[in-house]
């Protein structure tokens, strides 16, 4: 494939992790929060925006954050949500409103795991004051071969972008694989789907876009959750592949992807981005916002300091463009 842009050098050596890291996190074992969404205070209110959701010690003790802030680095808790099954999300402008798409874990409430034959779903929620929200509705279930892989049954991780035509594309993750070391299940497969309408309905395309490959040493077990971008003529997007590492460890790592048409995908020369180092982000990277902001990216992501009784929080790395493109989340009709 032929990409028509040149793909921008992003290569880890250029992010700057933030002296402050983590910026949030919980000091308790197995207390994971993570798969930040960003707003910069040009998307709402003048203010930074982040929300994730949080595992606290237990898979189905699930939590939904907002939290402000004045510099995208010290943050402030604005609400909580502890009744709602929000897990991983992606947040999407459609005029005055905004879409909230999440994973919805079905785990704590048996009746919907055996109503809809599966542990999550991907659903929708929206809003115009993030106090606010409207019922849920139900967007993607996993239903193929390919997405009802694995020990626990997922459609997760959604990431949705609006194309030239005026139609939306969400890609999602199904299918699991286990990691023994840490007790839980992470994602195999990447999908995508279309629609006329950003509350659906979704046409699947059958196959995953991106698989795992025991051939690639950093995509070996799972391909993880993506978010795209566009930049320039075509697309670019970061995933967090999950592998095993020489010692038979489960790891994760940041890596970008090019493309011209968002659905066939080239690995960067100028991977990885972010890989596990030392202390808070030990053992795994996983995933992650990039919003642009002063003539900078960051890059927010959440990490694993060890396996089974880690506990995962959030950082920041930010990489200076020097006037150079940033990156675009695509919440118009790309042209």
């Amino acid at each position: 494939m032929s990409i028509e842009f040149r793909v921008p050098d992003f290569n880890r050596k250029y992010w700057q992790d933030l002296p402050e890291n983590p910026l949030i996190g919980y000091e308790q074992a197995r207390w994971a929060i993570g798969d930040p969404q960003l707003l910069t205070p040009d998307d709402f209110d003048g203010q930074w925006h982040i929300f994730f959701h949080g595992y606290l010690g237990h898979e189905t003790r699930l939590a939904f954050f907002h939290q402000i802030s004045t510099d995208g680095v010290h943050w402030t808790e604005k609400n909580r949500w502890d009744d709602w099954t929000v897990g991983q999300c992606y947040l999407f402008c459609d005029g005055g409103r905004w879409i909230l798409y999440y994973t919805c874990d079905l785990r704590s409430h048996p009746e919907l795991m055996e109503r809809y034959n599966c542990a999550t779903i991907i659903r929708a929620k929206t809003t115009r004051d993030f106090i606010t929200w409207s019922e849920e509705t139900d967007l993607i279930l996993p239903e193929s071969g390919y997405e009802r892989e694995g020990r626990l049954v997922e459609a997760r991780n959604p990431c949705v972008i609006a194309l030239p035509d005026g139609r939306c594309r969400m890609y999602y993750s199904a299918g699991t694989v286990w990691l023994d070391d840490t007790d839980y299940e992470e994602p195999k497969y990447i999908f995508c789907a279309e629609s006329n309408d950003p509350l659906g309905p979704f046409v699947k395309r059958p196959d995953p876009i991106l698989m795992p490959d025991a051939a690639l040493p950093h995509r070996n077990y799972g391909c993880g959750a993506i978010k795209v971008y566009g930049y320039g003529k075509g697309y670019l997007a970061f995933y967090n592949p999950v592998y095993l590492d020489g010692n038979g460890r489960s790891r994760s790592e940041i890596r970008m992807l090019a493309s011209e048409d968002g659905i066939i995908w080239t690995e960067a020369p100028c991977n990885p981005v972010a890989t596990p180092t030392e202390g808070w982000r030990k053992a795994i990277v996983y995933q992650l916002d990039v919003v642009t902001w002063q003539d900078a990216l960051w890059m927010y992501f959440n990490a694993r300091d060890e396996w089974y009784n880690g506990i995962e929080r959030i950082g920041c790395c930010r990489l200076s463009l020097n006037g150079a493109p940033g990156l675009t989340k695509l919440r118009e009709a790309f042209r």
